[in-house]
């Protein structure tokens, strides 16, 4: 099975820069709510096997993850910068945010699957994989995670103009109180 993987690593931000138009957005995208779930939870039991901590599912990362992967679907790209090029950490800052913490990190992985179908456990095994996936899935950083995954039964020419499921995995630190003077 051919899958489109791809990693980032942030603790820094990028400016915003102006929106793109969607060209030929897909007509009808199925958010998979029960595979985002099921990919949380073998990424938990993965990391148990090393002695690492659960992540725990972060509402506001799911939401940042299913816009991203929506977005890729929409306008035709697969990439960790968004459509109009903001970098991945400032476009996840707007739902996970670090005001208020002294210590805030975020990561990223994505993955494009042809078809229909695919399991958690192959979404988690091709990012276990590639080394780079693997730090981050394994990274004992994070405490967080959300998860975007959308099918498109006729996706933009970026995912092969057939069907795809996009997954967008969203990873978080937040810790300590900032000092304020």
């Amino acid at each position: 099975m051919r899958f489109l993987v791809a990693l980032a690593v942030a603790t820094t931000a990028v400016l915003v820069a102006s929106p793109v138009a969607a060209p030929n957005a897909p007509t009808k995208l199925e958010r998979r709510a029960a595979l985002e779930a099921a990919v949380v939870r073998e990424m938990n039991r993965v990391r148990a096997t090393k002695g690492l901590s659960q992540l725990r599912a972060a509402p506001s990362l799911r939401s940042a993850a299913r816009s991203h992967s929506q977005a890729m679907l929409v306008y035709d790209f697969f990439s960790h910068d968004s459509a109009d090029g903001t970098a991945f950490s400032e476009r996840i800052r707007r739902y996970y945010s670090n005001s208020g913490y002294a210590r805030w990190s975020v990561g990223e992985a994505l993955m494009a699957s042809p078809g229909r179908a695919v399991g958690a456990e192959a979404i988690v095994a091709a990012w276990l994989g590639s080394p780079p996936h693997r730090a981050i899935v394994l990274s004992p950083t994070w405490r967080d995670a959300g998860i975007g995954v959308l099918y498109a039964p006729s996706a933009p020419a970026t995912f092969g103009g057939t069907e795809v499921i996009v997954v967008t995995a969203d990873f978080g630190l937040r810790e300590g109180r900032a000092e304020t003077w």
